[in-house]
């Protein structure tokens, strides 16, 4: 059943800087996440949790989430809350006032986050807390900066804070983005006025002795905020098979490999993690391991991939060598082409940094 009186919030306004090029023509949240956008994953989790209606908000690329998802979606009815200027994390629920409860629910665009809602509101509830962060400490957290808690939720430090030594029982986990705040916190922001929840808001109640708490929360968490983790979350969520809405109308094959009944990968080697989506077709002779293949992917004869993600009606021609890849929807790899720890669009491609580490 819903919270009484709480309002789930998606931020999905911002440029998503990090993960271009993949947003240089749409919003952070309607990049494919296992052949379905990032909203579509947090909408499904929200209705699934009892939610009926969510708030988004828009700035860079809105259109194409207003387009995509209209006024209701996988069971929930959706406004939106449109900025002219880009407001921030605190801003910007300040400005959707008008259409939030009591109590708000915000959650970060460019997550995949299937966490205890429950888990989480009870503990703000239980603490009388003005606002409580959920925390993350799994292997997706790896390479984050954390935040400490004591072991009651008492939140102590944000990271990069002067403080002094931490309780031998206290929580570190990356904050994920995820997190319960009162509605009474956000009016007394300043209406219009650009400004973000952490550095203003969250630090400013620490300081200030407020009732803000940070409690580690179970379930799965999937940042994707560059190119590199875009393409190692996906393929570590295919290996755990923890996110619902990405297997859904897939054949489970084998542990980590999933494909649709109307894609043809006979005369192929395949191996986990992959899910090969609706009318893929790999010729004779390729060789594929760790691989999320769009709708309608076409791979050539003897060619070599490792972990590549192709989004729909993506060309790869025959004898290439692609390592750390992204090719978007419509593009085409000559053949022969050898690449790593690339982008494909359709103006070339653009290099992105190494992963740190790689998914099985």
């Amino acid at each position: 059943m819903k919270p009484r009186n709480l309002t789930p919030m998606i931020l999905a306004a911002g440029h998503a800087t990090r993960l271009r090029p993949l947003t240089g023509e749409m919003a952070k949240a309607v990049v494919p996440f296992l052949n379905r956008p990032l909203l579509d994953h947090t909408l499904d989790w929200l209705a699934r949790a009892g939610f009926r209606r969510a708030v988004i908000n828009l700035h860079h690329a809105g259109e194409s989430i207003a387009r995509r998802y209209g006024r209701s979606a996988l069971g929930l009815a959706i406004d939106y809350s449109w900025e002219t200027e880009l407001l921030g994390t605190a801003g910007g629920p300040r400005k959707a006032l008008d259409l939030l409860e009591d109590r708000v629910l915000l959650i970060n665009g460019d997550v995949v986050g299937l966490m205890s809602i429950g888990a989480l509101v009870r503990h703000h509830e239980a603490n009388s807390a003005l606002a409580t962060l959920a925390l993350h400490r799994g292997d997706a957290a790896a390479g984050y900066p954390r935040v400490t808690a004591a072991a009651g939720g008492e939140l102590l430090a944000f990271p990069g804070d002067e403080a002094g030594p931490a309780p031998a029982d206290a929580v570190r986990g990356v904050f994920t983005g995820l997190h319960v705040i009162e509605r009474s916190v956000l009016e007394q922001l300043p209406s219009g006025c650009a400004a973000g929840m952490v550095d203003v808001v969250y630090r400013q109640m620490l300081a200030g002795g407020h009732s803000l708490h940070a409690v580690a929360v179970p379930g799965s968490w999937y940042e994707v905020g560059d190119p590199a983790r875009y393409i190692d979350n996906q393929l570590t969520s295919l290996r755990l098979g923890d996110v619902p809405l990405g297997l859904q109308k897939y054949q489970r094959v084998s542990a980590g490999g999933y494909r649709s009944i109307h894609s043809h990968l006979e005369n192929v080697r395949l191996v986990p993690p992959y899910l090969a989506g609706a009318g893929v077709r790999l010729r004779h002779g390729a060789r594929l391991r760790s691989v999320v293949l769009g709708d309608r992917t076409r791979v050539g004869a003897a060619s070599s991939l490792e972990r590549v993600v192709t989004w729909r009606d993506a060309w790869i021609g025959p004898n290439c060598r692609l390592r750390n890849v992204v090719v978007m929807a419509d593009v085409h790899v000559p053949s022969g082409t050898e690449a790593a720890n690339v982008v494909f669009t359709a103006a070339g491609k653009v290099p992105f940094a190494a992963p740190t580490r790689a998914a099985s």
